[in-house]
């Protein structure tokens, strides 16, 4: 029977596989996470860069609007830190806010103002008020322009007379510093818990820009602004979170492919052709095309390997079972016969005719014994370990005693180690020898050769005719018969060999038989 193994390919072991699996699960979550943060600080931060450059613009504006009107040199001087940064070509203001609830800072309002604003702002509040309100039909920003002390000269709302001088992102713009906040929108104690839910109920984008005149500070512009939020964004980029949702889609139904591939479809097959054994609806189960994972491929190949050992271990039983009744029916046969002519005719027998049926019923029972004695030394040799080693040394001596009839001759590589353990070593001697000797050889030469792994035994007996060369590892199969020959000798030395992964065969003789162990390193 040809033996059956699992192609040899890389698969990937089933701990790696629920590694990745349990990796990408983890990230998921973890990644939808970091993405959502990093969405809603780019919403932020898009907010800001929005504010601050419509912030220079009205600044400026503002600026023109009040040196137009005369406004004298009586504001702050600007820091010389802010002179030399504004000398440069290129002085860009970077969005810097970030969406962590530690950095958000409690609102602010208008507070009364003792002071009022010079006529130079007077004059030119209505058209900074017409300029807010007509942005923000736009923008959807509210816009504050202030002076010097920070009181709201004109706005997109209401204001007008108020001070902002207090809050710190003014204070620092009334310093000559573009300064930002990000703010919640309700006081702590008027907060919902569901404001966090929509970030356009939950904090605004406050920005504060001064307003330079001649190196002084005139005023500064205040800018308020909702950032977009996670909702709104959702809805205007539906088309591409629809193809994500798609791609998202398309690598689940992916991983749970991979995964029905290499996992649960290897193990219902495994387990339907095990079924199938079982039932004897199959005789052995067969490779599959695909084992997904290594230590299914290894529990495949162990499947195979365990039906096909026990295959052959019922086929050689059936045929064991089968040749032994055949062999035992005809001493069984001879020795009933005899008992019954001694029965019923013992007191007519002669005494050579008792004689010769007791030496039958003794033969008989001797042959039968050493057919029982030979499947005893099989069934042995299927229960060894096989890690054991000998040296052909260690069994010279007994072999010249043992079988004192023949000139046994050991040769070769005495000391080289052998993968016999030393009773199947022992056993394969006792078979080959024992041959030999019933084949009526005088001189047998036992030699092993390490290089080449080959036990050879050699005699000068009878030989091997041509017509019997195929038969002769046959069980059962001898022509000494009449002898007392069983046939089994070969048999089992071929058993031992097989076992080992060698085989047993007969080597090419000038005169006698020999024979060849080839033993794997």
């Amino acid at each position: 029977m040809p033996a059956l193994s699992v192609p040899r390919k890389w698969r990937p072991p089933l701990a790696l596989v629920i590694a990745a699996l349990v990796a990408l699960l983890i990230t998921l979550p973890v990644l939808g996470l970091a993405l959502a943060r990093l969405a809603g600080n780019q919403f932020v931060r898009e907010t800001e860069r929005s504010l601050i450059a419509q912030s220079v613009i009205l600044a400026e504006v503002y600026a023109d609007a009040l040196a137009a009107t005369g406004w004298r040199d009586d504001g702050p001087p600007l820091p010389d830190a802010i002179v030399v940064q504004r000398e440069d070509r290129y002085h860009p203001v970077d969005p810097v806010l970030a969406a962590k609830p530690d950095l958000v800072g409690e609102p602010v309002g208008l507070v009364p103002s003792l002071d009022t604003p010079a006529a130079e702002y007077i004059a030119i509040a209505a058209r900074l008020t017409d300029l807010a309100q007509r942005s923000q039909k736009t923008t959807l920003a509210g816009y504050r322009f202030l002076d010097t002390k920070g009181v709201v000269v004109a706005s997109s709302g209401e204001g007008e007379g108020m001070s902002l001088g207090h809050v710190a992102e003014v204070r620092a713009a009334l310093e000559g510093q573009v300064s930002t906040a990000l703010r919640y929108r309700e006081p702590l104690d008027e907060r919902h818990a569901l404001s966090s839910i929509s970030r356009d109920t939950a904090f605004r984008v406050h920005v504060a820009h001064p307003v330079i005149i001649d190196g002084r500070v005139a005023g500064a512009v205040y800018l308020i602004r909702t950032p977009i939020d996670l909702r709104k964004f959702l809805y205007r980029e539906r088309y591409e979170l629809a193809r994500m949702a798609a791609v998202m889609l398309v690598g689940g139904l992916l991983i749970g492919f991979i995964s029905w591939r290499v996992l649960s479809r290897p193990i219902r097959a495994l387990r339907a052709q095990s079924q199938e054994v079982a039932r004897g609806e199959r005789a052995a189960p067969e490779p599959l095309r695909h084992y997904g994972v290594s230590e299914l491929a290894d529990l495949g190949e162990s499947l195979l390997s365990m039906a096909q050992s026990l295959t052959e271990r019922s086929d050689a039983i059936r045929l064991y079972t089968e040749h032994v009744t055949h062999e035992l029916k005809s001493p069984v046969t001879s020795i009933v016969g005899a008992a019954e002519l001694l029965e019923t005719s013992g007191e007519r027998l002669g005494a050579a005719r008792r004689a010769q049926l007791l030496k039958t019923i003794h033969a008989e029972g001797h042959r039968m014994d050493t057919l029982l004695a030979t499947l005893r030394d099989l069934a042995r040799v299927r229960t060894f370990s096989g890690d054991e080693t000998t040296r052909l040394a260690a069994h010279a001596d007994w072999a010249k005693t043992a079988f004192s009839g023949l000139e046994v001759v050991v040769a070769g590589e005495l000391e080289a180690d052998i993968c016999l353990s030393a009773e199947e070593m022992e056993i394969v001697l006792t078979q080959l020898l024992q041959n030999a000797a019933d084949h009526g050889a005088k001189r047998v030469e036992v030699r092993f050769d390490a290089g080449a792994r080959v036990l050879s035994v050699a005699d000068d007996g009878e030989g091997v005719s041509e017509a019997n060369r195929e038969d002769i590892f046959t069980p059962f199969f001898t022509t000494k018969r009449d002898r007392g020959g069983t046939g089994m000798g070969l048999a089992i030395t071929a058993a031992i060999a097989e076992r080992h992964g060698g085989a047993l065969r007969l080597g090419a003789a000038e005169a006698g038989a020999t024979f060849l162990l080839d033993l794997p390193g």
